[in-house]
């Protein structure tokens, strides 16, 4: 049985979202409690039917008349899943999800970014292009981490993540169903210190990070629960050589003082700083754990702070209106990453020179199905008959045909099919 150190355990600031969140009268179809209930506890529940946000659009009527606030109930939150890498992030997660009823959904993959909907991988042009205009992703980072795009491939990670987080919160306004992930873009940080120490970054890139980390920071509000699994280094190691994936075994990158490193920071700064906000469980997971009891602990977390306490103080608006906001802001996502985009002349590692950005161009007219959006390139075996093209309503997302959108377009379905209302 994993033992357990709570950090931050009282109660936690989370009015509930159909209670005192939006100040809206208990309704006969949601359940008024503070506590995130067990599966088991929600048996024969009437379900509102969700918003389909990948068909519908968030217009004027759906602001005025869509039955927001009412979807939502005591299992309408976020639940991050953070540790050191091989933790066993992905497996917890996943059963935490199945256990209360939510979705899990996995981190951004830098192969849903470069391999294009007709299955060409764009790595493969990284010999015909100069170094900075290479791809850059996690295994070149940890094979080569000093390429010279790995700062431009770990802002992007942030940007992946935080992309992924908007998404993940209009899922939640807009179905009522809570979604449990794997890292999110608040514990990037982390990640970025340790590369700044270990001399992958500039003092001066780390400093442009941390202020777009900053900016991304302002519009969304910070999970209501961190499960934070703690494994020491040596273990770690062993893991990673257990799994046996190449680049990571044999990588310059994860050596004891840079897996270190990763550790302080997380116990020392981010988790420290987190719990102001969130509620935090540690668990020793040296020998993993019972997934049981870590469901029974979450079980008796208190979700209703005062409104005036830091706990949960992203989760408390004083009207609808401001929720409604929020929502139209996770659709209409450009307002939200244009907010950090600037240029900094003393950090050029951070963007593409405008010769790279002429190179990419030229190139990427010889890559199959790029001439065109997907569903338009007849040489692709595209039918084109007649087709006019519309912007989705769910927004222009970073990485467009992401496996998370997938699995997320998939639980949407099911929601509507077992819908009782």
């Amino acid at each position: 049985m994993a033992s357990i150190v709570r950090v931050g355990i009282a109660k936690i600031g989370y009015n509930n979202l159909t209670r005192r969140l939006c100040k809206v009268k208990t309704t006969s179809n949601v359940t008024q409690v503070a506590f995130i209930s067990h599966k088991s506890k929600r048996v024969g529940r009437r379900q509102l039917a969700p918003f389909d946000y990948f068909n519908k659009k968030y217009g004027f009527w759906a602001k005025l008349f869509d039955p927001m606030v009412d979807r939502c109930d005591e299992n309408s939150k976020i639940i991050v899943v953070d540790g050191p890498i091989a933790a066993g992030k992905s497996e917890v997660a996943a059963k935490l999800a199945e256990e209360f009823e939510m979705v899990y959904v996995p981190p951004p993959s830098f192969d849903d970014y470069y391999i294009n909907p007709y299955g060409y991988d764009l790595r493969t042009l990284d010999d015909r292009l100069s170094p900075g205009a290479q791809s850059c992703d996690i295994q070149k980072f940890l094979t080569n981490p000093h390429h010279v795009n790995v700062p431009m491939f770990q802002l992007n990670f942030l940007q992946f993540r935080y992309d992924q987080y908007i998404t993940v919160v209009l899922h939640l306004l807009s179905t009522g169903q809570g979604v449990v992930l794997n890292r999110s873009f608040y514990s990037d940080v982390v990640f970025a210190k340790a590369m700044a120490n270990a001399g992958y970054l500039r003092p001066q890139a780390l400093k442009f990070y941390q202020e777009t980390a900053r900016f991304t920071h302002l519009e969304m509000m910070r999970p209501h629960l961190i499960v934070y699994l703690d494994v020491p280094v040596d273990t770690v190691k062993e893991r990673i050589k257990k799994r046996g994936i190449p680049y990571e075994v044999n990588s310059k990158v994860l050596t004891t003082d840079y897996l270190q490193d990763i550790e302080n920071t997380y116990k020392q700064d981010y988790l420290k700083n987190a719990a102001t906000h969130s509620h935090v469980l540690i668990y020793d997971w040296t020998k993993k754990g019972d997934i049981s009891t870590m469901v029974e602990d979450i079980e008796m977390l208190n979700f209703d702070y005062d409104k005036k306490e830091k706990k949960m103080r992203d989760w408390t608006f004083e009207n609808v209106q401001e929720l409604r906001r929020k929502r139209w802001l996770c659709i209409n996502r450009d307002f939200l990453h244009v907010d950090y985009m600037r240029y900094d002349l003393s950090c050029p590692e951070m963007h593409y020179t405008p010769e790279e950005d002429k190179e990419i161009e030229d190139i990427m007219r010889i890559v199959p199905g790029e001439k065109y959006l997907k569903g338009f390139n007849p040489d692709q075996g595209d039918k084109v008959l007649w087709k006019v093209w519309d912007e989705p309503p769910l927004g222009g997302t970073l990485i467009p045909y992401s496996r998370d959108l997938d699995i997320l377009k998939n639980e949407v379905e099911k929601l509507k099919a077992s819908a009782t209302l």
